[in-house]
């Protein structure tokens, strides 16, 4: 009972430290809180950066698949165009008679 009363009697003589502490003990407690949350949010962040990686490499596999497609899409293309050059020279070289006959053949009438 008297070690009671020394420290209740301690207590009222530094008051303010009493405070003092308790406030910096609920500031702690607070930032310690805090610290956690947003270590959880870095941890969730970098396994979001870590799945974006990952699609933009899938992406990125994409667009070459597509530019090697396009190459050949391109190399058809100068084929196509080839062949129509030689059918138009062709066609270019035929004599009036034969220019007729061409295209009475190939667009009969009906």
């Amino acid at each position: 009972m008297i070690l009671l009363n020394r420290f209740l009697d301690s207590l009222e003589k530094q008051w303010l430290a009493v405070v003092v502490a308790a406030l910096w003990l609920f500031s702690y407690t607070a930032s310690q809180e805090k610290n956690s949350a947003l270590i959880e949010q870095t941890k969730n962040l970098e396994t979001q950066v870590l799945i974006l990686e990952q699609q933009a490499h899938k992406s990125a596999k994409v667009i070459d698949s597509l530019s090697k497609i396009d190459t050949v899409i391109v190399n058809k293309i100068k084929t196509i165009k080839q062949k129509e050059y030689v059918q138009i020279k062709v066609i270019d070289s035929l004599p009036v008679s034969g220019l007729q006959k061409y295209f009475s053949d190939r667009y009969p009438q009906r």
